[in-house]
Order: C-alpha cells, then sequence, then structure tokens
C-alpha cells in the first residue's frame, strides 16, 4: 500500500489531459475565477478604464448643472453660457452612453470566454476522474453543475461582478466630485460608506448559506428527475409515478424554501432606506456651509445631484450581490468536483508497446470500498492468444478483474502485470486503445449505427465497417433498417432490440481489432443460432489476442483454453473445462442448473 501511494504522489491523478493547458489557481473559487479572467487581462484593463471615464462623465454633469443654476441666481441668463453648457451636459451624456456601451462589450466578451473555458476544463477534468470518482456522483448532479452552475458563472460576471464594480466606481468618483467642491462636504457620504459597508457584509453573510441551499436543492431535484426519466421503464413497471411525483414534489419545495427565504433576506435590504436618512442628513450639513459662505447654491444643487448618483449603487446592489454569491457559491461546487479525488493517473510518458499478451496477476486483492474487497490474494497468468472464460456465482468478482486489467480501478494491494510490465507503468491511452470490452449492458449513443460502430475505430474504411458488422452478425438486419447504416437509433439505441444492441457493440469492438479483448456476457441477449454464428466468425478474429469470456453459456466456456473458478472473490480451482468437471465439484454444482449442462456426456465426473 505504502509503495502504490508513493508512486500515486508522483504522478499527476488523471486519466485524461485535454490539449489546452488552463494552467488555473485553484485555491479557492475566487483565484480560480480570477486566474481564467486573466487570460483576457486587456479586456479587464478596458472595462476598467471605461467604467471610471463613464462614471467621471457622469459625475461631472451635475457641477454644469449647478453652474447653470448659479448663472439663473444670479440673473445672468446668458443664452451662449446656457447653451454651451447643455451641449456639454449633452456630450458628457452621449459619451457615458457609448463608454458603457463598450464597457458591456468588452465585459460580455470576458464572460463568453470564461463560461466556455471552465465549462471546458470542468469536462476535460471529469474525463480524467477515475471509475471510483465516477461510481460516487450522481450524473444529475454533475449535469447541474456543468450547465446550471457554469453558466451562473457567466451571470457573476455580467451583470453580477460588473455592476459591483460600476457601484464601487460609482461611489468613489461621486465622492471625489464632492471633495473637489469642498472637503467637508465628504463628510456624512463617507460615513455613509462605513454603514453601508458594514450592513452589505452582514447581508451576504446571511444570504450566503440560503444561496448554497438553493444550489444543493436545485442539483438534488435535477439529479433525482434524471434517475427517474432514464429508469421511466422501471418506474412505470412498478407503478410508481405517484411515489416520484411526491418525491419531485418535495425537493421543489425545499427549491421554493430556499428561495422564499432569499426574497425574505432581500426585502429587508436596508441600504436603501439608510441613503435615504444620510441623503437628508447631507443637505442639512450642506445648507449649514452654505449659511455660512463655505461654499454656494450651484454648489448646494452639484452635492445633492452627486449625492443622488449613489442611489443607484446602493440600490443595484441587492441584486448584484444575489448573482455574484451564487456565482461564487457555484464555483466552488464546480472546484469540489475539479479539485475531486481521482485515483488513476494518465502516464503519458509511460511504456506504449504493442501488446502481446501475458498477463500476470500476483497476489492482487481489491474493494470498491475501503474495508469491503471484493477480489482476495489472486494469483493466475494468462499466455499471449489465450481465451480465458472468469466463472462463479452472482458477486464473486468476474467483472472486477477485467475493470482491472483495463485499470478502470487499481489494485488495493498487490500488482498487475502485462507483458512484463507493472501495469501502472503503462500510458492508459496505449493500454485502453489495445483493448475493447463489451458489456452486458450495452451503452449505445443516440447517434446513427455507423457512429455507434466508429466509435471503436473512428478511422476504419467502409470495407472494414462492413465487415466488423458482418462478423458480429448485425449487417442484415442492419441493411433492413430504413437508412441501413446510416439510421439514427435513438437515446441508448432504444430503436432496438436487446440482441441488435449486443451485436452493435460487438461489430464495435471487432473494428477497433483489439489485442485484449472482454465479452461481459456479451452474448445473454443473443439467441443461441446467432451466438453460434457469431463465435464461429469472431474465433478467427481473435487468434493470436487475448480474450476473457464472462459467461454462464458452456458452448463458451467449452471452448476456452483456460477457466478460472472463482468464489467470494477467491480462486477456487484453474484449468480447462474437462479438467474442472472432473475435479471440482464447485465448477459442477456452478452450472448444474442450467438445462444445458449434462456431465455425464463429458466424461462423467469424480
Amino acid at each position: 500500500m505504502q509503495i502504490i501511494i508513493g508512486y500515486m504522489a508522483t504522478v499527476q491523478l488523471s486519466e485524461y489531459t485535454p490539449r489546452r493547458d488552463y494552467k488555473s489557481n485553484r485555491k479557492s473559487p475566487i483565484r480560480w475565477v480570477l486566474s481564467h479572467i486573466k487570460r483576457n487581462w486587456y479586456l479587464f484593463l478596458v472595462v476598467i478604464a471605461f467604467t471610471i471615464f463613464n462614471s467621471v462623465f457622469s459625475s461631472s454633469i451635475p457641477n454644469l448643472i449647478g453652474a447653470a443654476f448659479n448663472l439663473f441666481n444670479e440673473g445672468n441668463l446668458d443664452v451662449d453660457t446656457l447653451t454651451q453648457i447643455s451641449v456639454q451636459v449633452l456630450l458628457l451624456g452621449i459619451g457615458a452612453g457609448l463608454l458603457q456601451m463598450l464597457t458591456s462589450w468588452s465585459m460580455e466578451f470576458i464572460t463568453q470566454r470564461l463560461e466556455r473555458d471552465t465549462r471546458d476544463e470542468l469536462v476535460s477534468t471529469l474525463l480524467g476522474k477515475s471509475q471510483t470518482f465516477h461510481d460516487k456522483q450522481r450524473i444529475g448532479d454533475l449535469m447541474t453543475r456543468a450547465t446550471g452552475d457554469v453558466r451562473q458563472l457567466n451571470f457573476m460576471m455580467n451583470p453580477g461582478f460588473n455592476l459591483v464594480f460600476r457601484s464601487i466606481v460609482g461611489i468613489i468618483v461621486p465622492i471625489t466630485f464632492m471633495a473637489l467642491i469642498s472637503p467637508q462636504l465628504t463628510l456624512l457620504p463617507l460615513l455613509y460608506i462605513v454603514v453601508f459597508a458594514l450592513v452589505l457584509k452582514r447581508y451576504r453573510e446571511v444570504q450566503a448559506p440560503w444561496t448554497m441551499r438553493t444550489r444543493i436543492a436545485a442539483s438534488k431535484t435535477q439529479a433525482r428527475l434524471n434517475e427517474t426519466i432514464s429508469g421511466m421503464y422501471v418506474v412505470r413497471g412498478a407503478s410508481e409515478e405517484e411515489t416520484e411525483r411526491q418525491i419531485f414534489s418535495k425537493n421543489i419545495d425545499e427549491f421554493k424554501e430556499a428561495q422564499v427565504k432569499l426574497g425574505e433576506i432581500q426585502a429587508k435590504y436596508w441600504p436603501i432606506l439608510i441613503l435615504g436618512l444620510f441623503t437628508a442628513g447631507g443637505i442639512l450639513h450642506a445648507i449649514f456651509l452654505l449659511n455660512n459662505g463655505v461654499i454656494d447654491i450651484g454648489q448646494l444643487v452639484s452635492y445633492v445631484l452627486l449625492f443622488q448618483l449613489l442611489r443607484f449603487p446602493t440600490f443595484i446592489n441587492i441584486f448584484a450581490i444575489t448573482v455574484l454569491t451564487l456565482g461564487i457559491t457555484a464555483a466552488g461546487r464546480i472546484l469540489d468536483i475539479i479539485e475531486g479525488e481521482s485515483l488513476i493517473d494518465l502516464n503519458e510518458e509511460g511504456y506504449a508497446a504493442p501488446i502481446e499478451g501475458k498477463i500476470e496477476f500476483k497476489n492482487v486483492t481489491f474493494g470498491y470500498t475501503e474495508n469491503n474487497p471484493i477480489l482476495k490474494d489472486l494469483t493466475f497468468t494468462v499466455s499471449p492468444g489465450e481465451t480465458v472464460a472468469l466463472v462463479g456465482m452472482t458477486g464473486s468478482g468476474k467483472t472486477s478483474i477485467t475493470k482491472l486489467i483495463s485499470r478502470l480501478y487499481d489494485p488495493t494491494e498487490g500488482e498487475i502485470y502485462l507483458d512484463g510490465k507493472n501495469l501502472r507503468n503503462w500510458s492508459i491511452h496505449s493500454l485502453r486503445s489495445q483493448m475493447a470490452v463489451v458489456e452486458q449492458d450495452i451503452f449505445l449513443f443516440s447517434k446513427s449505427i455507423r457512429d455507434n460502430i466508429l466509435l471503436g475505430n473512428p478511422t476504419a474504411t467502409e470495407d472494414e465497417l462492413i465487415d466488423s458488422a458482418t462478423l458480429a452478425n448485425a449487417h442484415g438486419f442492419i441493411m433492413e433498417t430504413p437508412d441501413g447504416y446510416d439510421s439514427e437509433i435513438g437515446e441508448r439505441g432504444t430503436q432496438l432490440s436487446g440482441g441488435q444492441k449486443q451485436r452493435v457493440a460487438i461489430a464495435r469492438a471487432v473494428i477497433k481489432k483489439p489485442r485484449i479483448l472482454v465479452l461481459d456476457d456479451a452474448s445473454s441477449a443473443i439467441d443461441s443460432k446467432t451466438e453460434d454464428e457469431i463465435n464461429t466468425a469472431i474465433r478467427d478474429v481473435l487468434k493470436g489476442r487475448v480474450s476473457f469470456l464472462i459467461t454462464h453459456r458452456i458452448a463458451q466456456i467449452r471452448r476456452a483454453d483456460k477457466i478460472i473458478l472463482l468464489d467470494q472473490g477467491r480462486i477456487l480451482d484453474i484449468g480447462d473445462h474437462d479438467y474442472l468437471i472432473r475435479n471440482s465439484a464447485r465448477y459442477r454444482e456452478i452450472f448444474s442448473v442450467y438445462d444445458d449442462f449434462d456431465a455425464m456426456s463429458i466424461g462423467g465426473v469424480n
């Protein structure tokens, strides 16, 4: 175990590395987001500059209005001067509008790239996670994080961050203009900023837990809904529609409760009232300064108008902080997945060579969870070109052995060698590109039959495609479909029968020309005649290759060069069919339940 841990510590724990290196900072959600934004730093500087100039333009307008008010107050109705002031106000308004438009365009560009890059990083990371990691995840929850949470990052930046930054600048710049009129005028605004910051901090602290609850409730709802829709046949077969509806309603109620609580928190947003009180105090203070000759009437008007510019930052923060909090929460949830433990490494620089097929298990122990081993102290050798049948009752560990060979998992203890090299030292790409697995639970993509078969070898020619389908006895039924090989098969191949799906999966494996082939009860949905035709055709293809058979069909097991008899994760015996029939009572017991089993017809038993 210490050797395993030591080895793992020296490698990048990822089975798949994207072609693009994001070099993101994953120390915290905020740093992670900023590291992605940093890629577009030049646009970010544009956003900062344009936002500042926009606020300067907007804050200049009250000063011009104050100057115009002084002209009226002094009785100096100089039309030319008033016209100049009006033109300046118009130009500043147009300039502020154009700058805001350019700011929004730049921010939207950054935002769309952020969403693209973070989603790409998340999906690439998910592709690199070990099977152990995926076994612990709910598909609906992962989908929520890859879609809803990543989309929330978009909203976090625009309008979220965009509004927050505008608010900060929209407070600093007007107060700076107030100070230019008279430093004494900043007393109430600065005091307001302190109170506003404290209230905002408290508001976010109260809001954050409920924001997290909304995201968790949304994930929970989508995860359950995904399972329900995927298992609709089971739900209907068990007449559990009402139960699922009640569960969905309960999950929706949890989401509604969190959202209503957020609404209550937002309804108690005090800064607007606080701003009103400080504005009134600020006006009284300005009137006091006016009476003492510190400012004139025009400056008083400018000050009041500048104070009103603080209303937008104050008001919009109720929305901006909510969106920003949702985004940070979403970033944390995404980062939890990206940083989640992955126990299998890509090992790009690992050993890569054509597989000959010698496989050695040396004292291998393995369990999907700690302290619950499925396989216990397995030791056996498979020679190149051998066909090996794995036999045992359900739960004996047959499929687990094949998953260890393909390194979907690593042993808890012991070592596995392939062609004399420790399996951990092999490049996963080299290893898996030379293996093919056909499982009982066939997974087909909602594409055409052609696309599904070519997943095994995208560069295969049309002749190789047809030959592989013919070997799998699939060509006949494929040509009977409306569009032949271009026929769409629906979600998970729902438009095909179980036997047809298995034959397509076998064709997908055969076209890969694997050095190691695993057939995990791959003919369970095929009739005996079709099975015999497939076995006869594939037999020539498998010459010189290692193949593992997991099946209960004696016709296949008898042809195996080697049979490994398993019971509760341990090897009971190894040999060919005749040897085990004569020497293993457990082997005879397993097959006594099948109608086609006749011990006496193959030489009797001891």
